[in-house]
């Protein structure tokens, strides 16, 4: 691994330059100048870094000594060491005499900023990582792979947890994320997306039995709180609990397709269940699949014959009381003979007759597709 590299030596040289007003070098374990406060002595090969590297220790160089060395000014020049191991050299320009009281500062502050550099490089690795997991989890198919389940294992990440998927679609992820992540549990899992923020989370052990309405108690804190404070309207979908892996790609499938449809059906709601929107999820899949294509003309041809949608209108309320026809004439403000001439109009059109259960059913699938398209 390459610990100590051109951006980080110049950052090094540069702060420390700040400090002490002389000008550093810094050489890597070649001998290669690779940051200085002197831009034309970068890459050049420095023959006192090389024998510091070879003697294992530091040392001062005068100006006579200097004369002698290839690509060398005096000053002192000092390993820098990460994990027992010389990894390069940091030189101070100066007379020794002047600037021998820097020296083992400024070798411990390269050091100090390698380890720091080392450490943020290896928690930036991490959450790679991390997000790798998370995802082959919201995607896992029944297969384990070993570097799989290694990488968990490192990762402290219990795949045995019960998890459910919650997706929340935001307008502004980084700032959602800051007020979650306080929020989080450390078993719960999340997964950045372009205009959303997944999260798996975990499900107490007394709560199995009643998953949605634990989950929608959070979901509501979460709407609630970024409204309020982070004056920011977000929407999140709930998928349905299931065991193991499998089950928790299920239930990020189900969030993910329940997103879709409320957002299409319900647009001012806030929070959208599986539970609650099974059908028209159903009818997403299976329209994906092709399987809704034969009842797909019927609301097209209602609406060619019904330009002021008067009876997609008229069925759609139809549906939503159940197919009481008080209740729909009540709805519409119109009279029950108007109601009767309306649904024998779409039963003229589509073939039809929302009157029949099996019939009413098709115009229902018809009209949540076309809704949802």
């Amino acid at each position: 691994m390459e610990f100590l590299n051109k951006q980080l030596a110049q950052e090094i040289v540069d702060r420390t330059m700040g400090i002490i007003g002389r000008n550093i070098n810094v050489m890597d374990n070649r001998g290669i100048i690779i940051g200085s406060g002197d831009k034309n002595r970068i890459d050049n090969y420095h023959e006192g870094a090389v024998m510091v590297l070879d003697k294992g220790q530091g040392f001062a160089i005068s100006e006579v000594e200097a004369k002698k060395l290839n690509g060398v000014k005096a000053g002192i020049n000092l390993p820098i060491t990460f994990e027992g191991t010389i990894v390069g050299v940091i030189g101070i320009t100066g007379p020794p005499d002047e600037i021998i009281n820097y020296g083992e500062l400024v070798r411990m502050a390269a050091e100090l900023s390698l380890q720091q550099a080392v450490l943020m490089n290896e928690i930036q690795w991490d959450e790679r990582l991390r997000e790798e997991v998370v995802s082959q989890i919201l995607h896992f198919e029944g297969k384990f792979d070993s570097l799989f389940l290694e990488r968990s294992k490192r990762l402290g990440i219990d795949l045995e947890l019960p998890r459910s998927a919650m997706i929340i679609l935001t307008p502004d992820r980084k700032k959602s994320f800051s007020f979650l992540k306080n929020r989080l549990e450390k078993e719960d899992l999340f997964l950045m997306q372009h205009d959303r923020i997944v999260i798996l989370k975990k499900i107490p052990s007394g709560e199995t039995t009643n998953v949605l309405s634990y989950l929608k108690k959070i979901a509501e804190g979460w709407h609630n709180g970024m409204k309020e404070y982070l004056k920011m309207d977000v929407k999140i979908a709930i998928g349905d609990y299931h065991d193991g892996l499998t089950g928790t790609a299920k239930s990020y499938l189900q969030a993910s397709n329940t997103l879709i449809a409320g957002l299409k059906l319900e647009v001012e709601r806030h929070i959208f269940t599986y539970k609650d929107y099974y059908l028209p999820v159903f009818l997403l899949v299976a329209s994906r699949e092709g399987l809704t294509e034969d009842l797909e003309p019927l609301i097209a041809l209602l609406s060619r014959k019904d330009p002021k949608g008067e009876l997609t209108e008229t069925l759609r309320v139809y549906i939503e009381t159940n197919g009481d026809m008080n209740g729909t004439a009540h709805q519409l403000y119109i009279h029950r003979n108007t109601l009767r001439y309306r649904l024998d109009k779409i039963t003229e059109i589509t073939g039809k007759d929302p009157r029949k259960t099996t019939e009413l059913l098709h115009l229902y699938i018809a009209l949540l597709n076309h809704v949802m398209k």
